[in-house]
């Protein structure tokens, strides 16, 4: 759980003599650093949810601070400490007006109070943050992993989490390359301003954790509301945008769990649902939906399913291979068909004669006849195992 701008604000204001000058309704965001700004090129550089203070050395320039406040909150940036009282008398109001209709943030800071102090005060906060985040992370780890009775990883959580509540696991895995790591992190920024603090406001109102493990991504949440369940995975697709318009975004939702001691169990289904959705291509897969696959995809030696795939089609797949001919694929149309000679005909573009000849001669291969959905069933789940293979991704849980 990132540092907020509202906790930053709320815990120094009397310090620093800090007032909300517009944008109240968007300091509910996570600060990701902490930057002096003189000169608006530098905005260009921000990676997203920077905070910015200045003094305002350029607010000669006709509309200069509307344009910097405009530019950060195009890229996404925290908001703005204004250093007011030499070069900066007041705050012009159409920047105040604009920034209350837009929810960007700007705190007024008297010229005497020490920017450096300010400064280094909120890069240790963002510091002790992520420290405290390493911890809570390590805790889940833990959890994860069924280690929740250790006395250090119940310290832990114990401080942020309700111990006895609801828990539940959401898997995200992204195919990304070593160019896509900007745009990775801030995903995974964007994912963390969909959770707020604040009492009423349109934001999740939930205790969570982010934990990056070496291939993909865990989001835990904690005594979320109901109506979450729905609403989450969208959010999170809108998150990662930048990914799922290029489907390399993949998601697994694990079922609600009751007490720390049940996480470990969400966690694995979850994982179990993010495999499928990578081996489907479907964005989104909650374990509960999943089916007859709940049982294929927890399974996490392939070796045990290559071996089941073969022993079902390695006869069918030995004679392709020895007759150059694509039977596999004319069974696997064929079930998908619902044993439709016109329909496979059409699939495969191939004549509905030939469709029979073929399907005669599958039988005599395979010593079945193919007759029912219980004599098929084998076949398909060997398809779906051949398919798996095809697309399966190493996930590394390290």
């Amino acid at each position: 759980m990132a540092v907020r701008f509202w906790e930053m604000y709320e815990e120094t204001k009397e310090q620093f003599k800090l007032r909300i000058a517009a944008g109240k309704a968007g300091m509910d965001t996570v600060v990701s650093w902490v930057h002096m700004l003189e000169d608006e090129t530098i905005v260009s550089r921000f990676h997203g949810e920077e905070l910015a203070i200045t003094t305002g050395m350029k607010a000669g320039n006709p509309d200069w601070l509307l344009k910097v406040v405009q530019g950060m909150a195009k890229d996404d940036c925290a908001g703005i400490i204004i250093n007011t009282g030499m070069y900066l008398k007041e705050i012009p109001g159409d920047v105040i007006l604009w920034c209350d209709e837009h929810n960007f943030p700007i705190l007024e800071m008297p010229w005497e109070i020490s920017i450096t102090e300010l400064i280094q005060d909120y890069c240790m906060r963002i510091i002790d943050q992520k420290q405290f985040e390493k911890k809570i992370s390590k805790a889940f780890r833990e959890a994860i992993q069924g280690y929740w009775k250790e006395a250090d990883v119940r310290q832990v959580l114990g401080e942020r989490f309700d111990m006895e509540g609801i828990f539940q696991a959401y898997c995200i895995y992204v195919k990304k390359t070593m160019e896509d790591e900007f745009n990775y992190n801030q995903a995974v920024i964007r994912l963390e301003n969909q959770f707020g603090l604040w009492k009423g406001n349109d934001k999740i109102n939930a205790s969570y954790g982010i934990i990056r493990m070496e291939d993909f991504l865990v989001l835990i949440l904690n005594n979320s509301k109901e109506k979450v369940f729905a609403e989450l995975p969208n959010l999170i697709l809108q998150s990662f945008s930048y990914f799922t318009k290029e489907h390399r975004f993949y998601l697994g939702i694990g079922p609600r769990a009751s007490h720390i001691e049940n996480l470990s169990a969400s966690y694995k289904k979850a994982r179990t649902a993010m495999k499928m959705s990578i081996g489907t291509g479907k964005e989104i897969i909650r374990f509960d939906e999943m089916g007859f696959f709940k049982i294929l995809f927890s399974v996490e030696d392939m070796d045990i399913l290559e071996s089941y795939a073969n022993e079902v089609l390695g006869a069918l797949e030995a004679y392709d291979q020895a007759h150059k001919s694509d039977y596999a694929e004319t069974l696997k149309s064929y079930i998908k068909n619902d044993r439709s000679l016109i329909r496979v005909a059409e699939d495969t573009y191939t004549h509905r004669n030939t469709v029979n000849y073929r399907i005669q001669n599958i039988k005599k291969i395979t010593g079945c006849d193919l007759k029912n959905p219980e004599e098929l069933f084998p076949y398909q789940v060997a398809f779906y195992i051949r398919d798996m293979a095809k697309k399966t991704i190493y996930i590394n849980e390290s």
